[in-house]
């Protein structure tokens, strides 16, 4: 499938349209219409709705809630890249799979899923620069090398992640609502709200498990200049690595599972 610049392109273009016509039938109904204009703000609210929340979060924090100050040079990226962890994965194992794939033997998991990851890509890109272009207004220096190098490892991660939950969880309800109260434990786990440089040692070796801890340090480190021997880039990326490798699995796990529901169904 992968192995011509073709079938590549291919690839590509039909994910794409998939997560352009997801994302105009999620917000089909939030639209201005009038006789010389049809417009979509769905689309428009949805890409910069989670601005709000990281706007919350570090306004109360950079106020220095319980006596701390933050630096928003960090902070609210660290918060933008968490929300888009956060809603890659939960969409990604939320995914109502085989009513999708009735008659559309051409398409596949893999589109799907990469559907998901395009269809979030966009507007977090967009809310990335924004975000640049704010704080660079209000004169905050910025460390693009960092910023960006630890979103596209926080973002991957949330793919991989993503692929594997699906294909473990396969639609079990119990299943996904707990994870959702995994995901709000990992979001305290992630060095974002709670330092782990500040954490007991015993807590903090618990919590260093967690790959998200060593991108979100190591972005902090370039802004603070302080490096700690515990953090390593290297976990993560290794940890990414490893979920790269295995995914294939899951995936292929996936398509057997969609094609005897689909079977059964018929």
């Amino acid at each position: 499938m992968f192995l011509t610049r073709k079938n590549s392109q291919s690839f590509i273009n039909t994910s794409l349209e998939i997560a352009s016509l997801k994302a105009i039938k999620r917000n089909s109904s939030k639209k201005f219409i009038t006789d010389r204009m049809n417009f979509n703000w769905g689309i428009i609210w949805e890409t910069f709705n989670p601005l709000i929340l990281v706007a919350g979060w570090s306004l109360l924090f950079y106020l220095g809630i319980r006596g701390r100050n933050f630096d928003l040079a960090y902070f609210v990226f660290l918060l933008l890249f968490w929300f888009a962890f956060q809603q890659l994965v939960t969409k990604t194992i939320n995914l109502d799979l085989p009513k999708f794939f009735k008659n559309k033997t051409k398409i596949g998991f893999l589109h799907i899923i990469c559907a998901e990851l395009f269809g979030n890509l966009v507007p977090l890109i967009l809310r990335f620069v924004l975000l640049i272009f704010v704080l660079t207004f209000f004169n905050y220096e910025l460390q693009f090398y960092h910023l960006l190098y630890g979103l596209t490892i926080t973002l991957l991660l949330g793919f991989f992640y993503g692929i594997i939950q699906n294909s473990v969880f396969h639609s079990n309800t119990f299943l996904i609502e707990a994870h959702g109260y995994f995901l709000q434990a990992l979001f305290l786990m992630s060095s974002i709200l709670i330092p782990v440089t500040r954490l007991p040692e015993p807590i903090r070796e618990v919590f260093l498990y967690n790959p998200l801890v060593h991108v979100n340090e190591w972005i902090k480190s370039a802004t603070t200049g302080i490096i700690y021997d515990y953090i390593e880039l290297s976990y993560a990326i290794n940890f990414l690595i490893t979920l790269a490798i295995i995914s294939p699995i899951f995936i292929w796990r996936k398509n057997n599972k969609i094609n005897q529901i689909i079977k059964d169904e018929s």
